[in-house]
């Protein structure tokens, strides 16, 4: 019956193997979406980027026709200088010109300051190019590296693949059913006893069941459901073996305990 029970122990080493090449499988995959994302957030920002320059292009398209057209009414107000006939139509023409320079002082600040703004955007849009293609350097090679670990990983899945099969096939049917059955509530429907405990749960094996479990009888943990499977590699119980310590006789003990007097503690007289 032991042979038995480690066809099901094979088998689950063989299952638990399979179940981390899938993991592994899908982990390839996942590490080349991580360089896709942060391709797609660097191309983002570009655009964003993009839009913001032409924003401030347009911007300063703008202030420089109102620019000049300030211009050109200060250059209108001057020439109807030369034309007033009362001080209130000089006050007034006065008043235009000195709206008209203030006006043209805001614009010109307002374009220096979307220059400066675009110089800041186009070094943040080289740095954005450099970055992407670095990026896109990088998940082409993630590409190639996951394609030759999936390729990889595959090839040894399907090989395990079969060896599974072939141990469902070998398996004593009536313990593979059990097994089956556990291994749907259970990741691992067989668990190592050591110490004289089910490594699955904790809980102690009655003595009886331990020494039939060292034996190679298939028993199931009271607590948790498993199989109970004794490897002698992981618990060495039975390869240690302390020494005993010697029991003393009683007679000596007691002999140790109370010393017997040789002799009076009272001094000798002289004579």
């Amino acid at each position: 019956m032991r042979d038995e029970l480690e066809k099901l122990v094979h088998l689950q080493e063989l299952e638990q193997q399979i179940q981390v090449l899938g993991v592994q499988i899908m982990q390839h995959r996942g590490r080349v979406e991580v360089r896709e994302a942060a391709l797609y957030d660097t191309s983002r920002l570009l655009e964003q980027n993009a839009t913001a320059l032409d924003k401030e292009a347009s911007l300063r398209r703008k202030l420089e026709l109102d620019a000049e057209d300030m211009r050109m009414k200060s250059a209108r107000y001057r020439a109807q200088m030369d034309d007033a006939k009362s001080d209130g139509q000089v006050k007034a023409l006065e008043h235009q010109l000195k709206f008209c320079k203030k006006e043209i002082d805001r614009i010109d600040e307002l374009e220096f300051a979307s220059l400066m703004e675009t110089e800041a955007l186009e070094v943040k849009q080289r740095l954005l190019h450099e970055t992407r293609a670095n990026q896109m350097y990088a998940l082409e090679n993630e590409k190639a590296a996951s394609q030759l670990g999936r390729d990889r990983d595959k090839a040894k899945l399907a090989e395990l693949e079969r060896e599974r099969d072939a141990a469902r096939q070998s398996a004593d049917p009536q313990l593979l059913a059990e097994y089956n059955r556990m291994a749907v509530a259970h990741k691992m429907p067989i668990a190592t006893v050591e110490q004289q405990r089910c490594s699955a749960c904790q809980m102690m094996i009655r003595p009886q069941r331990w020494n039939e479990i060292r034996q190679g009888a298939v028993h199931f943990c009271e607590s948790c459901g498993r199989f109970l499977y004794f490897n002698p590699a992981i618990d060495l119980s039975d390869a240690i073996h302390l020494p005993t310590v010697a029991k003393k006789p009683a007679g000596l003990a007691k002999d140790a305990t109370h010393p017997k007097p040789t002799g009076s503690d009272r001094p000798a007289r002289e004579d």
